[in-house]
């Protein structure tokens, strides 16, 4: 299977960029999701903090639901 993508450079040079950085970001969004879980896991934090980690956790979870499967 094929995919080409079709952009008008210079208008939609903004849209182009977000494209060719996908996997980056996705890399980025992957990295946050891990360091929060190893904070949560592994820091040594008052409770209240490792609650706020833990809501932070899985708030980005749900907001990246499907977004960071392989």
């Amino acid at each position: 299977m094929k995919a080409t993508l079709t952009f008008n450079l210079p208008d939609e040079q903004v849209e182009y960029n977000y494209t060719l950085n996908a996997a980056r970001y996705k890399d980025a969004l992957k990295d946050i999701m891990e360091l929060m879980r190893r904070e949560y896991k592994y820091g040594n934090h008052v409770n209240e903090v490792s609650d706020t980690i833990a809501e932070l956790y899985d708030r980005f979870g749900d907001i990246t639901q499907g977004l960071l499967d392989e």
